[in-house]
């Protein structure tokens, strides 16, 4: 297993808490392991993403296997309301 920061950045009113969930259960799904969760609030951006001045900043630690890395990362990708993530092996 290999370990991975995900930094995940929401819109202030968006759906944090449903993608947020959504990828929790991806891990478990994986047998994977959730090693640290933080949730790091609402911060002013240094420049605009998508016309938001603020986002709602969330921090994962996990373990995965490497086979279900890019599987998550095209999930990410996908989902709406993720203004930015950043997905990396540590």
């Amino acid at each position: 297993m290999n370990t991975y920061e995900l930094t995940m950045i929401f819109p202030e009113a968006g759906e944090k808490e449903k993608i947020v969930k959504q990828v929790l259960e991806f891990v478990k799904k994986h047998k994977g392991e959730v090693v640290k969760q933080e949730s790091w609030g609402v911060k002013t951006m240094t420049y605009m993403i998508k016309k938001q001045k603020t986002g709602d900043y969330e921090y994962l630690l996990m373990s995965l296997q490497p086979k279900d890395q890019p599987e998550l990362a095209k999930t990410l990708s996908l989902t709406e309301g993720i203004l930015r993530y950043l997905f990396v092996r540590v």
